[in-house]
């Protein structure tokens, strides 16, 4: 019995084993990390790039995304429109390359912030619902709502789609389950 080739095949048998378990581990390894990924992580890849966004109301947001949180995106839209979208309101993507390391988590900030920065700044808003438009400057950010201060006769919809019986004076609040997008110049 020849021992040097019975063990060198034994060996061989246990690398070629040893390997195929380590390539097995590997393809759990990549597909659980897959499964863990969010649309926040893929939207970070596409940080600078122009992207063609739907909302599950069907408004079209098109542009380059310049910031990617957890709880929204913006979206310079063009001639200084910028678009600020719930990530809950978002049906189709694209572009989307793979993700994006993921930022410090410490402090990030939330759709609600930065709604409450647009109060704070006076900016006129444009809230895009299915039910209609509200235009004005936010008022107050709560939880789950933002109040809107509409501007005059124009403010509950703008011209061309009707805001299903918004008032056009006053404070309009507007549910953010509700909100397709918040824009703003």
């Amino acid at each position: 019995m020849d021992w040097d080739a019975l063990l060198a095949d034994l060996e061989s048998r246990f690398e070629a084993e040893r390997r195929a378990e380590i390539a097995a581990q590997a393809a759990d390894l990549a597909e659980a990390e897959i499964a863990s990924l969010r649309v926040a992580d893929r939207l970070r890849g596409a940080l600078g790039r122009t992207v063609r966004l739907r909302t599950c109301g069907g408004v079209p947001v098109d542009g380059v995304l310049t910031r990617a949180e957890d709880g929204f995106v913006l979206v310079e839209e063009g001639d200084g429109l910028q678009a600020l979208v719930p990530t809950g309101s978002l049906a189709f993507l694209s572009p989307l390359p793979g993700p994006s390391p993921e930022p410090d988590r410490h402090r990030r900030p939330t759709f609600q912030a930065a709604a409450r920065e647009l109060a704070r700044t006076g900016a006129r808003v444009r809230a895009v619902t299915s039910a209609g438009d509200i235009i004005g400057r936010i008022g107050r950010v709560g939880a789950d709502y933002i109040d809107i201060l509409v501007d005059g006769p124009h403010g509950g919809s703008g011209d061309p789609r009707p805001a299903g019986g918004a008032p056009r004076t006053g404070v309009v609040t507007v549910c953010l389950t509700a909100l397709d997008v918040l824009r703003s110049r």
